[in-house]
Formats: structure tokens, sequence, C-alpha cells
């Protein structure tokens, strides 16, 4: 049994000391072709006990479970061996990972099935097998048994990697292949071989192949010796017959598996000889923002360079020997191939078991931040400091540096000053609304820039919520995902969006309105082509899933634009949950793709709850070259720890540059042309909206899930109303904005009432303008000729305010005052009206009792919705606001034009109690407010 390499500081060490090295040999690959031939080969439906059980019985010994019962009491596994046969012993390979459990396994014997003797119990140590060739041999002397069952008593999960069973008087082991049987199967049980009736499909894999050759053939690769291969191994399965040896057709299928690589090596596309890649264990609390926070992360692995993947004995380097044990992730390989950018945070085991608010309390290399070095592992440079996590670092053709940082803070502008401060102190951060606590801190990460050496940085992006896998596309431009849930459900809209690399221009590019997949993730243009590739990922995990092309050609939103390349795979948890699943790809072509592939479920996420168990294994993943006829080829796995990242290394064309065109050093303002408001709201006619509405969204300053509640749904974004501007006669709106700062627009009638209403955030770079075409008119609409929009005929408009209470938001300062001024007389405990008593309007209860009128009337018209419809805004549709202007109930109340405006405006924008998380947040908007007063005319 080879002995494998032993996690240690920053890499795995296996001899060389100047390169880490660890090769594969062929009986890795064959491994990995059973593992593929279960899941990938496998009918659809139900594991039973007996395809998991066979698991054990297969020949792979790696580390990993052969099978898996689900936690019960007393679980067991068994074999029949067909007969009674003496036995001479039994050799268990225990699972790496919780070998512990099996510390007191019992070895059963029967004749028949039914009674059990116990031939053996463990003393409580701990063995293993795998990892130090050491499996436990346990003697039998000759006992007679046709059933050989392992058991644990009490309540557990059971789990091993192989068992061999050796007849008294004979070398063989005799169980190989024999039928087996387990007391459950849980979410990790997979099918095994030939137990399910399927697996090792010789015919699937030259059909595959078959694809494959004819693509290479007109790409000019001689393939004439690989479809040899293939006929002869076709020859071979189909002279087997159906009652053929397990071992013979296993051994058919690896031939067969072996040519296609052979063949899929060749690729013309292959045109680099060494791979970058990351070797990483995942985070402990699986969730597709919490996975990259250096406090939950495991120590393993290093930044790697696969060499010689072409032959059945390919080998990694480890560019980061000796490094403090530590997590690393999210690397980029310069344009001219030289140099490496990568984040690292050091490993330390008290940290998950902290709270996290108090980031002075941490060390400060918990946190992941940037590195940069040549190729070959020299000239180290730390490009980033601070508790701040900065990671998923990025190349800029103008040679600037992108990132992802919580640098973003509970800054309410985003800008230079608020990132420099950044560099000389340790601020606290911002928050996602929907979850977290102290000890689960769910810090918002959003895009950054800086230059080379880690100078000047500066926020690119001053959206409010998280920003995730950053790109440079083709054009120039950086592509990224956000979740935009501005009054709506938090669960599906991870999209995909982009944005010039100074910042400005930010643009939806695919799936604003689209629920699966629920993450466009890591997005990439494709070489030769207008399409990109993505991970559809999930929500609820780390990124991981489906593979799909995207062309936006046949749209922005919906299946249509999508092509799935791994559609064995489903989106996760917008469909379901698979055995398997995809991550980082890295395009040659539409065809052709290096990935992450692991042969384990996603790691479920549990709330607060770390997971370190079998659900979340150190080691799921392997780089691999798929295609879209459904080859997966591997080139790299360890199977101590997961390889991912893949990324060839070679110089690479470098993107147009865009140039840089934001106005730091002028004022710190920005400009919107909207050209024409109908375009995009059906129904409405022209010259009904008389205004836009500007909405600010400050972050959220505490940790606390859904607290403090603000509105009608604990998930309420803070709101803040700039004021109004107004909308010319032809649909134009021309206007001024303070920039770095999140906002969000509604169209209003003639009389003050919402007409539409956004759910989506932008904002504005420092002397920038960003235009529209419309109102939620489709994103791929042309501008019409009919000349320039009367708005840019005079210079941009200024922000009339809104009514007090609006900036900051609160109900008590912006409606109470018109209840106290109109309606506590009647409606108030000491009333002599009945019936206006019931409905309190005295303070403090009358936010409550507002919103509860009518059987919740205003509440259900406020929630949150995923999508917004002209006209199905709060305060037309509310029963509230018509109560009150009916006459025959409030004839005697005479409600001012200004009265009107200040109840109008808080319902339409969703009823909010409060529109800031706290204090100390209020007071940093009034003095915003101030600022923004003094805004030069010009």
């Amino acid at each position: 049994m080879r002995a494998f390499p032993v996690l240690l500081a920053g890499c795995l060490l296996a001899g060389d000391a100047a390169w880490a090295r660890f090769v594969l040999s062929r009986q890795d690959f064959e491994r990995d072709w059973e593992r593929q031939s279960a899941l990938r080969e496998a009918p659809s439906g139900a594991v039973t006990p007996a395809e998991d059980a066979a698991g054990a019985l297969d020949g792979v010994i790696n580390g990993a479970w052969g099978f898996h019962t689900e936690i019960e009491d007393d679980p067991w596994w068994q074999v029949d061996l067909g007969d009674v046969v003496p036995l001479d012993r039994i050799v268990l390979y225990n699972r790496t990972e919780f070998a512990e459990r099996n510390a007191r396994i019992m070895v059963l014997l029967s004749g028949g099935g039914a009674a059990w003797r116990e031939a053996y119990r463990h003393d409580g140590a701990v063995f293993l097998g795998h990892a130090d060739g050491k499996p436990l041999a346990v003697a039998l002397g000759g006992q007679p048994a046709r059933f050989v069952r392992l058991a644990l008593a009490g309540r557990s999960y059971f789990h091993l990697d192989e068992v061999e069973i050796y007849r008294h008087g004979a070398p063989q082991n005799i169980a190989r292949g024999t039928p087996a049987a387990q007391s459950s199967t849980s979410q990790w049980s997979v099918r095994h071989g030939d137990a399910g009736g399927r697996g090792h499909d010789v015919p699937a894999v030259l059909a595959r192949g078959a694809k494959l050759a004819g693509d290479l053939r007109a790409m000019g690769v001689d393939v004439a010796p690989s479809l040899a291969a293939f006929g002869a191994a076709r020859a071979a399965w189909d002279a087997l017959g159906s009652g053929a040896a397990a071992d013979a057709r296993r051994r058919i299928y690896f031939d067969a598996r072996a040519a296609v690589r052979a063949l899929a090596v060749r690729n013309p596309l292959l045109d680099f000889d060494r791979v970058l890649f990351v070797m990483r264990a995942p985070g402990t609390l699986p969730h597709m923002s919490d996975q990259h926070y250096g406090w939950w992360s495991r120590p393993g692995g290093g930044i790697f360079i696969l060499e010689d993947f072409r032959t059945e004995a390919p080998r990694a380097r480890c560019l980061t020997e000796g490094w403090p044990a530590g997590s690393f992730q999210g690397p980029d390989l310069s344009y001219d191939g030289r140099r490496v950018l990568f984040a690292y945070c050091r490993h330390f085991a008290h940290v998950s078991g902290m709270q996290k608010v108090d980031k002075e309390a941490l060390p400060e290399d918990a946190f992941y931040n940037l590195y940069e070095m040549d190729l070959d592992g020299a000239n180290v440079r730390r490009l980033t400091r601070g508790r701040y996590d900065d990671f998923d670092a990025r190349y800029l053709p103008g040679g600037s540096i992108a990132f992802l940082s919580t640098r973003k803070g509970r800054f309410l502008r985003s800008d230079a000053a608020s990132a420099q401060a950044t560099t000389r102190a340790t601020h606290p951060d911002s928050y996602v609304r929907c979850g977290g606590d102290a000890m689960r801190p769910c810090a918002v990460f959003t895009l950054h820039a800086m230059e080379p050496d880690g100078s000047d940085l500066r926020p690119i992006s001053a959206f409010e919520n998280f920003e995730w896998t950053p790109s440079v596309a083709d054009d120039g431009r950086v592509l990224y995902a956000r979740w935009d849930y501005i009054d709506r459900f938090n669960g599906p809209f991870m999209s995909l969006w982009s944005t010039n690399p100074d910042g400005a221009n930010p643009q939806l590019v695919y799936g604003n309105f689209t629920k699966a997949p629920q993450c466009v993730f890591e997005a990439r243009s494709i070489p030769g082509s207008t399409k990109l590739v993505f991970t559809a990922s999930a929500h609820h995990s780390i990124t991981g899933g489906s593979l799909a092309l995207l062309d936006r050609a046949h749209g922005t939103e919906g299946e249509r634009p999508l092509t799935r390349i791994s559609p064995e795979v489903k989106f996760p948890e917008s469909e379901g949950w698979d055995a398997a699943y995809y991550a980082n790809p890295w395009p040659l072509s539409e065809t052709y793709h290096l990935v992450a592939w692991s042969d384990r479920r996603l790691p479920p996420h549990a709330g607060s709850a770390q997971i370190a168990d079998d659900r979340n294994p150190v080691n799921a993943s392997g780089i691999y070259l798929y295609d879209a006829f459904g080859n997966l080829e591997l080139l790299w796995r360890d199977p101590a720890i997961s390889s991912v990242t893949p990324i060839p290394v070679k110089a690479r064309p470098r993107p147009p540059v865009i140039p840089d065109a934001v106005a730091r050093d002028g004022p710190k303002e920005g400009s919107f042309l909207l050209q024409d408001v109908y375009r995009g709201l059906p129904g409405v006619p022209r010259g009904a909206i008389a205004k836009l509405r500007i909405i600010g969204v400050p972050p959220k300053p505490q940790p606390f899930m859904n607290t403090p509640n603000l509105g009608v749904s604990s998930e309420d974004p803070g709101k803040y109303i700039l004021g109004t501007v107004p909308v010319r006669e032809d649909g134009s709106a021309y206007f001024r904005v303070p920039s770095g700062i999140p906002l969000f627009f509604q169209a209003l009638d003639r009389d003050g009432f919402a007409v539409q209403t956004m759910r989506t955030l932008t904002y504005v770079q420092p002397g920038r303008t960003l235009g529209c075409i419309g109102c939620h008119e489709p994103r791929d609409t042309a501008p019409p000729a009919t000349g320039l929009p009367r708005a840019l005929a005079q210079a941009p408009s200024t922000i009339a305010p809104g009514p007090p209470g609006t900036w900051p938001l609160r109900f008590d300062t912006l409606v109470q005052p018109v209840l106290d001024a109109h309606c506590t007389a009647c409606h108030a405990p000491g009333s002599k009206d009945e019936r206006a008593r019931r409905l309190d309007l005295a303070p403090p209860g009358a936010y409550d009792a507002l919103v509860a009128f009518a059987d919740r009337d205003l509440e259900r018209l406020a929630f949150e919705k995923d999508v917004s419809v002209p006209g199905d805004m709060p305060a037309r549709k509310s029963r509230l606001l018509a109560a009150l202007r009916d006459t025959a109930a409030h004839g005697e109340v005479a409600l001012g034009a200004q009265d009107l405006e200040r109840l109008v405006t808080w319902m339409d924008v969703y009823a909010h109690r409060l529109g800031s998380f706290s204090d100390e947040q209020e007071a940093e908007l009034e003095a915003l407010r101030r600022e923004m007063m003094r805004l030069p005319a010009d």
C-alpha cells in the first residue's frame, strides 16, 4: 500500500525540499474512474443499502468512505460470501476522517444470517489503513461462516473505506464483488460499481469518446490510434457476455477510460504544459458568503503548479512551501504568465469559537489578505493588511488590481477616503440584513481596486450588499455577481453584473428576476466566443453546482439564454441537490473547460453551526478536463485535500483598457440621465409621470439577524429619501446625486403617488453620468432616434428635499404629526366615538395600528415582492388611504397637500417605522444631509 504525503505547514510535503511533489499513478486514475462510474453512470432514483454497501468491496482504498449509514442505533454492514467457508482473517481499512467512530467495532459471524456470534470486539484504539498502510487485521482462526457482519453498539454513523476477507489456507480476498447489505443509507450514500445494475458502462464511455474524436479530428488531430483502441475495447466488452465477472468488466472499463483520456489530452487547446491551482479545505461554515471569511478556514494545502498532466503520472509542485498552516484561495495569473495573485489567511483554531464583531480581539493574520509572487514562488509581496478579508484579486488590463473586500464597512459613502481609512485603523464591518449574530457575523464584501504595489486602495462599487467572483471580460469590463434584495425575498437573486474597472457603469448582464439558478457565480468570457460560462450555484452552500453557457443574444432572463453543459447536475437548491458538483470553470472554448469536480454533495448550510464532519469533507474536489460531450478526465486529485481553481500557465491576451474617467479629486457627485420613463411602463399613459423619488439605502451596522425590525418585513433595507426631481414632458430626467451612495428610484404620478419602484440598487462615481433608456425597459433596448431628451436642454436638476421625517426616515417625525393634527382627537382611548376608539392612533401604538388596519391590508401591500408591476404600489391601493379620503366617514377631516404627501410617501416607501439601524447611523445620515445641501449648483 502506497503511503500518502502528510499535511504540514503551507503545502503537502513529499520529499523534495525545494518543490514539494506528489505524483499520481494508474491506480489513482482507476479509483477516480470507479467513483465516476458510481456517480455519473448509475441509474436515477434512491440509492439502496446494497448499492451503497458494495463500496466497501470495490477495491478502492483511498481514505474516504466506501459506505455510509445514517446516524442510528446499532448500525451495521454485512457481506454474503455465498457459502459457509473457514475464515482466516478480515482486514478493515478505516475512513481517515472520524476514524475514532469505529474504535469499538465488532465482527459478527453467522452460518445462515439469522443467529450471530461475536468473533471480535476492538479495544478502543483508533486504526486507519489508507494513510499509514496499517489496516486493522482480525485473525479468525478458521472459524466457519457464510455471513460476516461489522457493527457498532450505540447511536452513531457507520462507515469504512474497504473490507477484505481471506479464506483459511488461501491467499486471495474472497469478498471482492460479493453481495453486501447495511442497516440504512444516508445523504452520502452512492451506488458502487455493478451493484446498481449499471456502472462500468463501456458503451457509454466509448460513445462519448467517439464524439470527442470527431471534434478533435476537425481540429487536425490524428484520431486513428484512438479509434482503434475504442474498437478493441468494444470488441472485448461484447465478448464478455452477461455472466462475466465484475473484475473482467471493470478491467475493460478502465482500458476504455484510459483510451479516452489519452485522446482528450491531445487536444490542441491544451497549448500549455502547466496548470496553476490551489489545494485548500472548504471552510467550516458552508454558505455563499461565509466561505470567504478567514475565521471559518481550515488549514492545509497551498498554491501549486501541476506538471506532466498529459501523462498517467502527473505531479504537483508547491509554491508556498513553509508558510504557516493556513488557507489559500482565489488565485489569478498575470497576463504575461509570470506572477500570481492570491489570498491567504493563517489558521488559528480558537478563532472560530470567538465572537467576531470586535475585530481587534482577533489576530490580524486570521483574515484573508492579498499577496503576489513570481511563478517560481520567489519575491513574495504582501499587498494588503488589516482586519479585513481581501480575496479574489484579479489583474486589470490597465495595470491595477481589482478584488473583493469587507473594507466597505459602515461608511454611508463609498469613496477613496473611506477605503483609505481602512489602511490606518480597524473599522467595523457592515452586515447582511437576513442573517448572523456576534458569533457568526456576515460582513459585506464588495469590489475594490488598488495599484500593483498595494497603494491607492479605493472602492469601485458602492453597493449595499454582497458581490462575488469577479473576472475580467474579453472587452475589459469586470464581471461579477451581486445580491439584490431590495424589498423582495432574499433567496434567489445573486445575479450577474458588469462594471468598468474604474467602477463606472454598473450594468445587469443576466438574471435580475431569474430564480433558477439562484447564484450566477464564476462567470468568464470564452475565448473566440461572445458567450460566457458560469457556475450555477446555491445560496445555502459553498460555490459549486452545474455549469452553463450564457448567450445574451437570447435575452437576459430565464432559461432561454442558457445552455446546460453539465446536465447530469441540477441547479442546486432551486432544483434539488445532487451527489456531485462542478466549480471553477476555466474555458478553453465553448466545448472544453478546465474545472474542479467533486464526488461529494455540496455541504449543507446549518445556520450559525459549523460543519467540520463528513457532510463537509476537506478533500471533496479534484482538477479535471471536461467537455460538452460528457467526458470528465482527471488531471489531478489529492486524497487528503481539495484541489480547485485551475488556470493554464501561459501568457494570455490582455483585454482592451477602458480609460479611468472617475473624477476622484472633484466634487463628490455624479449625474443620472433617464431618457424616457415610459419605456418599460406598459399601460401608463404619457404625461402621467411627474417626478422621480430618490431613495438611499444605508448599510446595516450590526450583525444580528432581522434586527432591528424597521418595517413590515424583518429583512427591510434601511432607507432615507433624498428627495424628488422633475420628469420632463418627453419622459426624460437629468439630475445630480451624491456619488458613492447606493440608490433606487420610484416613478411618481402628478398626485405624488408611486407608480413603479426599483427592487435593485444603482450608484454613480464622482464626475460620471449613468444613463438608462427607460424604467424597467428590456435591457438590450436601443435608445430611440428622436433627438436629445428635453432634460438635456437644461443643467441637471437638483434634488428637492422631501418632507420632514424622510431623511432620516422616521414614522414618528413623518406621519405622527399628521395623526396628532387630524386623528388622535377621535382615535384615542378617551374619545367619545366608540368605533374610533378601537383604532388608537396616539403614540406609541399608532404605527402598529395603521399597519394592522383593515385586516393588515397595508402590511400585505408593503411586504416584499420579487417583481414590481406598474401601478401595484401601496398608497394608491391601500384601504387605509381610501378610508382617510372617505368623506362620509371623515368629512370633517381636511388633509392638506403636505399632510397627504407625508402619508403617501410613508406608504409608498414600504411603511417603515425607522429607516436607519441605530442612533449613531441616524446622526450620520443627518450629517450627510447637511453636507449634501452645500453641494454647488453647477
